[in-house]
């Protein structure tokens, strides 16, 4: 046998190995098949879906963009928006987190609560208000100020993704800051190094993944911002809003098709610029030896900027919600500014559209916890053949903006062999898959805590894997499994981008509706449904923190 043919020998040996080592691993029949249901579920799911969308439109469809000056200029209004909201509000983010994390900074507690409030938010809630306060007839610069402003336009968008995406950095970079030890810092200004010099040598090389990471997921929102420029951006086209107009204003499933999947690809290249980023150097932070020590008090100077900025940031973001809730208790917004009740009675007579939301997201939140779950349990240790394939395939959606993946649904269930496009199931469906990256990753972080010993013990003492998962797994990973279904269900019951190319005129959602009700120009009624809706998602999230503790959303 020659060199070549042992080299291939060993090749097929290591394989036909390591696929015997799987199905060792599984042992039990049933947990084979759970496996590979899971497998095939994902593949269905959030694979086909993709590969929909990227084959539907022909190669003649995107040389036609040339012949179409509108979408070119979408792309390029699409990528200066994700430049400009990136920066703004990874920048605000991480003043806020060193605000959060300095042990000094007076009012840190409403600073952490403020900041994650449009987290709760339908994301055209920001753009909704500050259109109500600034716009040609808003409280502050029309009735206040006597002023003639067009907050319409790429400047106001600017501003509301900037307030609407902050908390993401936020919560990204604080995270981080706080596992840099203060002792590095003490030792830099030993070596006489000053508050600058170890501000850049020490802080911002260690807060570097949580900057790379805030800079990702905050590009990616932006790109699929989709109720911000509807509301907000007047005459400005972005590609998320143009692949909406083509199917709404012109059934063309094809150009909208063609469009979602230009949004795709910056979104893959966001991924692969922050991997390399990140894994460029060493980011150790914490060890098993030495004490963290006590931070230094703030100087003075960074302490007065910090709570400035802070402040101005908090009064933008408090706003949000005064402009709502004075908007729904507003008789004609800009003319007659009498309290009244009305508009509650009309939004009220819209609840079956609350309740669909509230259905929807609890069925979505449900099935992407228990999915998450199953899908870290069958990879957890990545011991098993194709475990990488089904960690790509439960990541993937991570990549996917929303409105890519709503007509991704749409093109890819609208007929045999399987047609939900006229059921509750698809935004279900939807929904739990564009959520899944995070209900995964949660239960993955949750089974690399429990020490594989407990499972040896059980299956040593006779218990099968179904045993196993429920007496030893689930008990353990309750609150991770109560933190995704949370989580889950806050970001599908303010979803916009996927929910409004899924939605029928049979069954409406509350985000859907509350749109409707912006465009025909029912201010009012619009905003008394948006702060019911607010009032239910912020009921939902107290519930989840007095049942499994304040970190469900932010851990």
């Amino acid at each position: 046998m020659g060199r070549v043919d042992r080299q291939q020998a060993a090749v097929t040996y290591g394989i036909w190995k390591r696929i015997a080592q799987s199905v060792d691993r599984l042992g039990d029949p049933v947990l084979l098949l759970g496996f590979l249901a899971t497998t095939l579920i994902i593949a269905l799911f959030v694979l086909y879906p993709v590969i929909r969308v990227v084959t539907y439109p022909s190669s003649q469809d995107f040389v036609g963009l040339l012949d179409h000056p509108r979408w070119m200029r979408a792309i390029v209004n699409s990528l200066t928006m994700a430049g400009l909201s990136t920066v703004t509000a990874c920048l605000l983010g991480f003043v806020f987190a060193l605000a959060l994390t300095r042990p000094d900074i007076p009012g840190q507690g409403l600073f952490r609560a403020i900041s994650i409030l449009p987290l709760f938010s339908p994301p055209f809630t920001v753009a909704f208000s500050y259109l109500l306060l600034f716009g040609r007839l808003g409280l502050i610069t029309h009735t206040l100020l006597n002023l003639r402003v067009d907050i319409l336009g790429w400047r106001g968008l600017w501003l509301s993704q900037t307030v609407s995406f902050f908390p993401i950095a936020t919560i990204a970079i604080s995270r981080v800051l706080e596992n840099i030890p203060a002792n590095m810092e003490f030792a830099a200004r030993n070596l006489g190094a000053n508050e600058v010099s170890v501000f850049r040598t020490i802080t911002m090389p260690l807060a570097r993944p949580g900057f790379a990471g805030a800079m990702l997921l905050v590009a990616l929102y932006v790109l699929a911002d989709f109720g911000n420029p509807l509301i907000i951006g007047g005459d400005f086209p972005i590609l998320a809003t143009e692949a909406w107009y083509q199917i709404e204003g012109w059934a063309d499933l094809r150009a909208a098709a063609m469009l979602a999947s230009l949004l795709l690809v910056p979104a893959l290249v966001l991924f692969l610029m922050e991997r390399r980023w990140v894994s460029r150097r060493q980011y150790t932070t914490i060890v098993g030896r030495g004490v963290r020590g006590e931070r230094r008090a703030t100087p003075r100077a960074l302490k007065v900027f910090l709570l400035v900025i802070c402040s101005v940031a908090s009064l933008f973001v408090i706003s949000i919600y005064a402009g709502v809730i004075i908007g729904s208790l507003t008789n004609v917004w800009g003319a007659d500014w009498h309290l009244t009740l009305r508009h509650w009675t009309a939004a009220l007579r819209r609840w079956p559209h609350v309740k669909n939301s509230l259905v929807v997201s609890g069925g979505a939140a449900a099935l992407a916890a228990l999915l998450g779950l199953l899908t870290a349990y069958f990879t957890r240790g990545k011991a098993l053949v194709a475990s990488a394939a089904l960690d790509f395939g439960a990541m993937l959606p991570a990549a996917i903006p929303g409105v890519f993946l709503g007509i991704g649904y749409l093109l890819a269930f609208n007929g045999p062999p399987l047609a939900f496009s006229s059921t509750i199931w698809i935004l279900i469906l939807a929904l739990c898959f564009w959520n899944l990256p995070f209900a995964y990753k949660t239960a993955a972080s949750g089974f690399q805590q429990i020490d594989h010993m407990l499972e040896e013990a059980a299956e040593n003492l006779g218990a099968p894997w179904f045993r196993v998962f429920m007496d030893v797994y689930f008990p353990l990973l309750r609150r991770t499994v109560g933190a995704a279904f949370i989580t889950t269900f806050v970001n599908s019951v303010t979803n916009l981008s996927i929910t409004m190319f899924l939605v029928t005129a049979h069954f409406l959602v509350a985000t859907v509706s509350i749109l409707a009700l912006v465009s025909d120009n029912r201010l009012g009624v619009g905003a008394a449904l948006t702060t019911l809706l607010l009032s239910v998602t912020f009921g939902v999230v107290a519930l989840g923190f007095r049942w499994i503790g304040r970190s469900v959303l932010v851990d």
